[in-house]
């Protein structure tokens, strides 16, 4: 069956929908279009499923879903994420993180998963299907623990809601330790300055663009000049090459959530600040200099 659904639909809202009219055997989601394919043990089920949902419209947290018969005889799982092998036990999980309303950092990921196992290492990146990590467990057993628990969970209350399939890679191997990569095995590893993703292949961090008319700083002392050669308070400067100032903002309409949601397609952002000297001005720090 061919399904059509909102952003914020995980794969346990449409097993949910589905289970009552038979067995599920296969569920292929396609993030990007908002749809997914679903294939039951046998045309009976999925006759009853559809059906009953035409004469009843199926809904999920208030999001209509639409369903009906797929052209496909047989689902495979060759078209998913390449990264990813699906429901195949391994100890690296690839997580896509959907409707992400506020930053999501290594030491998040590190807080939520952890509980399930020692973490090894972690990845981080951004595709067209959104911002993903890829997480490694010192065993298998934590990794299956992890999916099992945390599959479809928001990570904040409404908001950040986890995707986590197995991967098909066998090792991560991370170069530096920074906002975007992490060994928790090798804390001596140096921080990445050029902003590149320390996993070839795995993100597209190097395609982010500069964002037009809005300056990079290139040190505390470019953003101390713009404010009277004094730092705004809770500015550190420390952040060499990492924040840009935004000026020209509508101080009525604008607030922190708008910003992330304009600056996080730039890469990872660390903080966002409003500064109250200058209402019409803010500071955004990215994860590093490149994506500023």
């Amino acid at each position: 069956m061919f399904v059509t659904f909102g952003h914020e639909i995980s794969e346990n809202d449409l097993l949910q929908l589905f289970q009552p009219f038979g067995v599920i055997t296969k569920l292929v989601m396609l993030r990007a279009k908002n749809q997914a394919l679903l294939q039951m043990q046998d045309i009976s089920s999925a006759v009853n499923a559809l059906q009953f949902y035409t004469n009843v419209q199926p809904s999920i947290r208030g999001r209509n879903v639409y369903i009906q018969f797929s052209s496909h005889q047989e689902l495979t799982t060759m078209d998913q994420n390449t990264q990813g092998r699906g429901d195949e036990p391994n100890r690296i999980l690839l997580v896509t993180i959907h409707h992400m309303l506020y930053p999501i950092t290594v030491e998040v990921l590190h807080q939520v998963f952890s509980p399930h196992g020692f973490v090894e290492k972690i990845v981080t990146f951004q595709k067209s299907a959104g911002f993903q990590a890829l997480i490694q467990y010192q065993v298998h057993q934590s990794a299956i623990s992890a999916r099992n628990s945390l599959q479809g969970r928001n990570i904040y209350d409404g908001c950040c809601q986890l995707d986590i399939q197995f991967s098909n890679l066998d090792e991560l191997q991370v170069n530096y330790n920074n906002e975007r990569s992490r060994d928790f095995t090798n804390p001596s590893l140096p921080s990445e300055q050029k902003g590149r993703s320390s996993q070839p292949g795995y993100g597209d961090g190097d395609m982010y663009a500069q964002a037009a008319g809005f300056p990079q700083m290139g040190n505390a002392a470019a953003i101390a000049a713009a404010f009277g050669n004094g730092l705004p308070p809770g500015i550190t400067g420390t952040n060499d090459r990492c924040t840009v100032l935004v000026s020209n903002l509508n101080s009525d309409r604008i607030d922190e959530d708008k910003l992330f949601n304009l600056f996080s397609i730039y890469g990872n952002i660390v903080r966002i600040k409003l500064l109250r000297n200058k209402p019409d001005h803010a500071l955004v720090q990215m994860g590093d200099g490149f994506s500023s």
